[in-house]
Parts: structure tokens; C-alpha cells; sequence
């Protein structure tokens, strides 16, 4: 379809059908080509959001598991206070 161009349209009238195939397809073509460059942008977008978020999420659980690990251990020290001052409430009373 040589004619078939920005300047010089083709006549549709004068096209095989073949030719009006390919004129649709051609025209389809161009229409989708932006819709595809879209979708893989949106999904590389997407790729680039989810890779940050797991980012956020494995900085979120590392300082998770450090605050975890000092409860922990506040805990321990806390039950081992607790365990002194009912010695030495068992002393008293026994005094």
C-alpha cells in the first residue's frame, strides 16, 4: 500500500480486500502500540513500588526483631527483680 501514507491516503474504495486487511491491521497496530508501551510501564512501576515496599518491610521486621530482642530482655530483668522482692517479702514475714 503505497499510498497509504500521511500525505497521500489511499482510496479504500480501490483496495483489494487483502489490502483493506492490512490497512485495518496496520491502523490496529498503531493504535495498540501505546497501550502496550503503557502496560509495561505501569507493571515496571509496579515492580519498582513492590521492591521498595519488600525493602520497607524487611527494614520494618529487622528493627521489630532488635525492640523484640530488648523486651526480651527487659523482661528477664524484670522477672528476676520480681523474684528478689518476694525473697525478700518471704524474709520479712518470716522475721
Amino acid at each position: 500500500m503505497e499510498a497509504d501514507n500521511p500525505i497521500t491516503l489511499a482510496d479504500i474504495s480501490k483496495l483489494t480486500p487483502e489490502e483493506r486487511e492490512a490497512l485495518i491491521n496496520g491502523i490496529r497496530e498503531r493504535r495498540l502500540r501505546p497501550v502496550v508501551i503503557y502496560e509495561e510501564l505501569s507493571l515496571m512501576q509496579a515492580e519498582a513500588r513492590k521492591e521498595n515496599l519488600e525493602q520497607q518491610w524487611a527494614k520494618q521486621l529487622e528493627m521489630f526483631k532488635k525492640e523484640l530482642d530488648r523486651v526480651d530482655k527487659a523482661l528477664d530483668k524484670l522477672q528476676a527483680r520480681s523474684v528478689k522482692l518476694r525473697a525478700i517479702e518471704l524474709e520479712i514475714e518470716i522475721i
